[in-house]
């Protein structure tokens, strides 16, 4: 599991990267990357929050 936990941290870049990109189509690019990273973000603390039940 402990590999699992150092490549979870890429959640976080991929998640705004793909909102950067979502927000260059329509045209809003910060809002959409900080909606991205945020959701990034949530998504790291559950499966972070996930992990250490799983390893219990």
């Amino acid at each position: 599991m402990a590999e699992k936990k150092r490549n979870l941290i890429t959640i976080m870049p991929a998640f705004l990267l793909m909102g950067t990109a979502i927000g260059i189509q329509v045209g809003a690019i910060l809002k959409y990357a900080a909606v991205g990273f945020v959701v990034g973000v949530l998504i790291y603390l559950f499966l972070s929050y996930r992990n250490k039940i799983i390893n219990k």
